[in-house]
């Protein structure tokens, strides 16, 4: 931890934040000045914690900064803001790259076939492992407002689905029985159409492509749709669009800039 940091957060003065942070959050997650004023110290608190408590490497010839640490933390904790001070502290590191990496993977192609090789990432999140970020990616999505892709929100949700399990499968802890059957039935049947749209070249949908890999994947990409374009996918989606808002407790539209 850089010493000054430690220095600053190891008090109770952590609000508000630093001047340069809030310049960095102006610029990067401009949704923060359309929060009221007790849920934007709360998110600010969160942020200071954020970045004090977790490992940070830049990976890649990657030298981090202030920039890289604030922007990420608060994109994170956004989708996170209708828990009770949820800063994710089952993540311990986070690793950044400066552009889209290679890790070594495996495909099953069928027919008892598994190819291995490297393939291209912008992100990867690992259960109680570190999630691993592109910055050129989130960079260009932070300057195009309006894009419906984010992803710190993409893999932060897969660290939500991890809350009950070492397999992501698409269903977070879930409240009660009765939330969680509705749940299963509505991802069950929006997951299903995405693959039928993506199916077609044709047609388009709010919901990413790659959100018809499996029904994690769909989780993640979903998550990004309702905090990136809520008034689309609310429109196209309903019923996803309100399970999302029952399991995330709070409504993005309210915070559309």
């Amino acid at each position: 931890m850089i010493k000054w940091l430690s220095k600053y957060f190891s008090s109770e003065q952590s609000y508000p934040l630093p001047k340069e942070w809030q310049k960095i959050l102006a610029r990067n997650a401009a949704f923060r000045t359309q929060l009221d004023p007790a849920t934007q110290k709360r998110l600010d608190l969160g942020i200071a914690a954020f970045v004090r408590d977790k490992y940070w490497e830049g990976c890649g010839g990657l030298e981090l900064s202030d920039e890289h640490r604030v922007t990420i933390a608060a994109h994170a904790l956004k989708i996170t803001l209708g828990f009770e001070e949820d800063y994710f502290d089952d993540v311990q590191t986070i690793l950044v790259y400066p552009s889209t990496y290679k890790a070594q993977a495996k495909e099953n192609i069928g027919g008892g076939i598994i190819v291995e090789g490297k393939s291209a990432r912008l992100g990867e999140s690992w259960y109680h492992g570190p999630v691993i970020l592109a910055w050129s990616d989130i960079e260009s999505q932070i300057l195009h407002r309006g894009n419906p892709r984010n992803v710190i929100a993409h893999e932060f949700a897969h660290q939500l689905d991890y809350r009950n399990g070492p397999a992501a499968d698409g269903v977070p802890p879930i409240e009660s029985a009765e939330q969680a059957t509705r749940w299963l039935d509505v991802m069950k049947r929006e997951y299903e159409k995405l693959c039928q749209i993506c199916q077609h070249r044709g047609k388009r949908s709010v919901l990413d492509c790659y959100g018809a890999t499996n029904r994690a994947e769909f989780f993640a990409v979903a998550t990004e749709s309702f905090f990136e374009d809520a008034n689309r996918l609310s429109s196209e989606c309903p019923e996803l669009f309100q399970e999302m808002m029952g399991f995330y407790q709070q409504d993005p539209r309210q915070q559309m800039i």
